[in-house]
C-alpha cells in the first residue's frame, strides 16, 4: 500500500498533543493512507479517520467535559457509559466501515494476555475498550474476549500500521514519564516518611512499565519518524491543559516538518 500509516499512542490527556500534530500535517497536505491508535490516540485517529480537520478537533476538544465522559483514576468508578455513547454516536459513524481512512484501535484481551487489534464492526465499543484503563474502568465484552486498555501491551501500535499494509509509518508517542520535578523530589526526601500516595504510586508504577515496554517495542518496530510532544508535567487527568498539549505537538510536529515532507510526501 502506497502511503503512511499515522500512529498515535494513549495518554490520557497527554494524548491531545495528536491534534496539534495533525494540525501541521493537513496543513502540509500530509495525509495518512491508516490511522492506528490506543486509548486517547485510538479516540483522536477516529476522528481523523472520519475526516475532521484539525481546527474542528480543537474545536471538539475544547467544548467537550473530558472529566464526564472520562475518568481514568483508580478507585474512581465505572465509565459513565451512556454519556459516553451518546457522545461517540454525536461525533463519529457506529462501525469501521462507514470511517473514511482505515483505522487500527488496540486493546488488551484479559482473558488471553493477548494484545488485539480491532479494525472492522462497533466503533465505539472498541473506543470503549481501548480506553478501559485497569483498574478504574470495567472491561469490554466482545465476542470471546474481555478487552482493556490497548496501552497495557501495545502503547503505540506501529505494527498495526504495518499489519494495514503501509510501509512508512510516522507514530506519536505521548507516554514516556517525565522524571519527577526536583522540588517535588527533594521535598519527598526530606519527609520523614515520604511517599506517592497509593493512587499516584500505581499510576506512576504503570507510566514508567508502558514506557519501558514502548521503547522495547519500538525497537523492533521502527517508524520513519518518532514524534514525542515535549509535555513536561501534564497529566493522565489533566484536560485543563489542553491547548498546552495541543501546542506541544504543534511544536513537535514544525520541527520536524522537513524530514517529514521529505520521508513521507509522495511515499
Amino acid at each position: 500500500m502506497k502511503g503512511f500509516g499515522l500512529v498515535l499512542g494513549g495518554g490520557g490527556a497527554r494524548g491531545l498533543a495528536h491534534i496539534g500534530v495533525w494540525q501541521v500535517l493537513e496543513d502540509a497536505g500530509l495525509t495518512p493512507s491508516v490511522v492506528t491508535g490506543t486509548s486517547m490516540g485510538g479516540l483522536v485517529g477516529a476522528f481523523i479517520a472520519a475526516g475532521y480537520s484539525g481546527a474542528e478537533l480543537e474545536r471538539i476538544s475544547g467544548t467537550v467535559s473530558w472529566r464526564r465522559l472520562l475518568d481514568w483514576r483508580p478507585g474512581t468508578g465505572l465509565l459513565k457509559i451512556s454519556a459516553m455513547e451518546g457522545w461517540l454516536a454525536q461525533h463519529l459513524p457506529l462501525t469501521f466501515e462507514e470511517l473514511t481512512v482505515p483505522l487500527a484501535i488496540t486493546a488488551t484481551d484479559m482473558l488471553t494476555g493477548r494484545g488485539v487489534y480491532l479494525t472492522r464492526g462497533s466503533l465505539h465499543d472498541a473506543l470503549r475498550a481501548t480506553s478501559a484503563y485497569p483498574g478504574a474502568l470495567d472491561s469490554v465484552p466482545m465476542r470471546d474476549m474481555l478487552l482493556s486498555d490497548g496501552g497495557i501491551l501495545n502503547q503505540v501500535p506501529v505494527d498495526a500500521a504495518l499489519f494495514l499494509g503501509v510501509q512508512k509509518v510516522l507514530a506519536v508517542d505521548v507516554t514516556a514519564p517525565d522524571a519527577l520535578e526536583l522540588h517535588e523530589r527533594r521535598v519527598l526526601i526530606w519527609k520523614r516518611e515520604a511517599h506517592l500516595g497509593p493512587v499516584r504510586a500505581l499510576r506512576r508504577a504503570v507510566e514508567i512499565m508502558q514506557a519501558q515496554l514502548t521503547d522495547a517495542r519500538l525497537s523492533l518496530y521502527r517508524p520513519e519518524v518518532l514524534l514525542r510532544p515535549d509535555l513536561g508535567s501534564i497529566d493522565l487527568m489533566d484536560f485543563n491543559r489542553t491547548g498546552q498539549a495541543i501546542a506541544a505537538g504543534r511544536d513537535a510536529a514544525t520541527a520536524e516538518l522537513p524530514r517529514l515532507k521529505a520521508l513521507l510526501d509522495g511515499s
